[in-house]
């Protein structure tokens, strides 16, 4: 057992291993040391520990990234790295939770307005880490606000509607009756008959003598067709003529007399007097109403009777009045037909 420890001995004294036991010597000490200082630190601040996620777990490829545990001071902040290392972040520590200064979580009606433009197509929207939502519009869609613009939207200010224009109506007002033979003024027998109807007979539908007919342009006179034959005496224009009197035409305030000669019995005078043609203004519809209204009994009783169309006139029904005819019309006249039609036009 001596003979091996002094061979032992010998062999590390020898000059070729002494730099290998210098080398463990000094090994031997640094472990000593770090083993005394680190021992020390390591018992107030625990070292982190690297967690790493499963790729099995989680099912995702092996080159997942590595994420390291924050210490348990909250009062400093660091930032997960893909290293795994962490490092202390500038500035202070904030809530992530809690949103930025001037963003506001959008309302209802731009929610269900930035789903309707995505489902669209107009455009597309993006959330910000706060939960805001910011709506871009696309190519063609209008901007809901006015400041994404640079400005304010004026509305186009529409054009007032405007009033219908008013018509011009006229009011005829006659009497008409019986009167004694040769009487120069009107009797007190005489009937009014007020706001008279186109094709209304006068005095009655039972016993009509004269139908009202309608008033000529710009209510200058009142034109009357004559049923029978009559005997007239008076200021009244005739038409077509003179010899072939169809129709009469009054002004307000002439009148008329009219004897009928029946086939057995004494004549009878009836008189015709125009009192007054008023002119107003009616609207468009109460104005087309007035224009449409007429006597269906009187236009019967024309229509049997073979008068129902005027000599040289017509109706107009878009002004409710009696206008002349196309010169054609008065083609197969007589010249004194014409004559006669030019001294009555001349009257008006």
């Amino acid at each position: 057992m001596t003979d091996f420890l002094g061979s032992l001995k010998a062999d590390l004294l020898d000059r070729r291993i002494l730099p290998i036991l210098v080398l463990l010597g000094v090994a031997l000490v640094g472990a000593l040391a770090y083993a005394i200082l680190g021992g020390g630190s390591s018992a107030s601040t625990p070292a982190p520990v690297a967690s790493t996620v499963s790729p099995l777990s989680t099912g995702v490829s092996a080159s997942s990234i590595a994420v390291t545990q924050a210490p348990t001071d909250i009062g400093q902040p660091v930032a997960e790295t893909t290293s795994g290392s962490s490092h202390r972040a500038a500035g202070v520590s904030r809530n992530p939770f809690a949103p930025l200064p001037g963003a506001k979580a959008p309302s209802a009606s731009t929610a269900s307005e930035a789903s309707a433009g995505t489902s669209a197509g107009s455009g597309s929207s993006s959330s910000s880490p706060s939960g805001a939502s910011t709506t871009t519009p696309g190519a063609g869609s209008e901007s809901s606000s006015g400041s994404q613009g640079g400005g304010t939207s004026t509305p186009e200010s529409k054009p007032s509607p405007s009033k219908p224009k008013k018509q011009t109506v006229y009011r005829v007002a006659v009497l008409f009756g019986a009167v004694p033979a040769g009487s120069p003024s009107p009797s007190p027998t005489l009937t009014p008959y007020e706001h008279l109807k186109r094709q209304q007979p006068l005095p009655s539908t039972a016993q009509p003598l004269v139908v009202f007919r309608g008033v000529t342009a710009g209510g200058k006179s009142a034109s009357f067709t004559l049923v029978g034959e009559a005997i007239l005496r008076g200021s009244a224009a005739c038409l077509p003529n003179a010899s072939q009197c169809q129709t009469i035409d009054l002004k307000a305030g002439q009148l008329e007399e009219l004897e009928y000669v029946p086939p057995e019995g004494t004549p009878v005078v009836y008189q015709l007097q125009v009192v007054s043609i008023d002119a107003s203004k009616a609207s468009a519809s109460a104005a087309r109403r007035i224009f449409r209204a007429e006597s269906k009994a009187g236009l019967q009783l024309l229509r049997s009777v073979g008068l129902s169309a005027l000599p040289g006139m017509r109706y107009s029904a878009d002004k409710g009045v009696l206008v002349f005819a196309q010169h054609r019309a008065f083609a197969g006249r007589s010249l004194i037909g014409r004559a006669h039609m030019a001294a009555w036009s001349a009257s008006l």
